[in-house]
């Protein structure tokens, strides 16, 4: 399975959100009908506010994303795909952050808003530079943070087990960001125990780190699922060779013994 859209993302050729759109067609047919009513919606949005500037614009397509267009948070405590993948966050206005974050971004940009996704703990925020001061938008619910605001954040989430750095917010590169987007689309995937589906975003992660022995233990776990135990045997042996002291693989060797072991029939 090959999504040679994904192949090259540490060289960024294409932009981030046009990935995204294509992981969404994947998965839906109608697709591309919502991703057209979204550039509709942000095309009206910038027309209207281009006399402004700078942070005002920015504040302005805030307001009209989250209030007008009413994007919001997901209401479930554990999401389903439906939550992640951006055509459907537009059909039903609610999302994780990291799906609002990104069409917060394309709306902005339309405006000639250029803003940056920054791979916070928990989940991402966007950073908006802006006459030698940087914003930080919150896209939970598009609070704009400033600096003191987010390190306080960013200790709370923390717990302090991590010493802060401006250097950490810089804006993270495509990699990093279709890891944490596809990561969250895999475990909404498990939830909904659309399992067929999970096993075509773990190979889209694999397809940006191959070899990864976490997502190749993660389909074998899909596998499983499948009834496919002889793929899910070659998965699971391959993780505990290459990651002997995670806490996981004592509980697949075990497993693996099982399936090992002869079964005996009683007549």
């Amino acid at each position: 399975m090959r999504f040679s859209y994904l192949e090259h993302v540490a060289h960024e050729i294409l932009p981030t959100i046009e990935i995204v759109w294509e992981i969404s067609r994947t998965f839906h047919s109608d697709s591309d009908s919502y991703v057209s009513d979204y550039y509709q919606l942000i095309r009206d949005m910038a027309e209207r506010h281009n006399g402004e500037d700078g942070l005002e614009k920015l504040q302005a397509i805030i307001q009209d994303f989250y209030f007008e267009l009413g994007f919001s948070d997901a209401p479930e405590p554990i999401v389903g795909a439906q939550r992640i993948l951006l055509d459907r966050v537009i059909s039903y206005r609610t999302g994780l952050p990291v799906s609002l974050a990104l069409l917060l971004q394309e709306a902005a940009a339309y405006a000639g808003v250029q803003t940056e996704l920054i791979d916070f703990p928990g989940y991402p925020l966007l950073r908006f530079d802006n006459e030698q001061q940087s914003y930080f938008v919150d896209p939970l619910h598009g609070e704009l943070l400033e600096g003191k605001q987010v390190q306080e954040r960013f200790e709370d989430v923390t717990d302090d087990a991590i010493d802060f750095s401006w250097d950490m917010f810089e804006a993270a590169d495509q990699k990093t960001i279709l890891q944490r987007y596809l990561t969250e689309l895999k475990h909404a995937m498990i939830h909904d125990r659309a399992f067929a589906n999970a096993l075509t975003v773990v190979h889209m992660l694999l397809a940006i780190t191959p070899d990864d022995p976490y997502e190749i233990r993660d389909r074998g776990y899909v596998l499983e699922e499948l009834d496919c135990q002889q793929a899910a045997v070659d998965d699971y042996q391959y993780f505990v060779e290459q990651c002997p002291d995670d806490p996981s693989a004592q509980m697949l060797r075990l497993q693996l013994e099982t399936w090992a072991a002869p079964q005996h029939v009683l007549h």
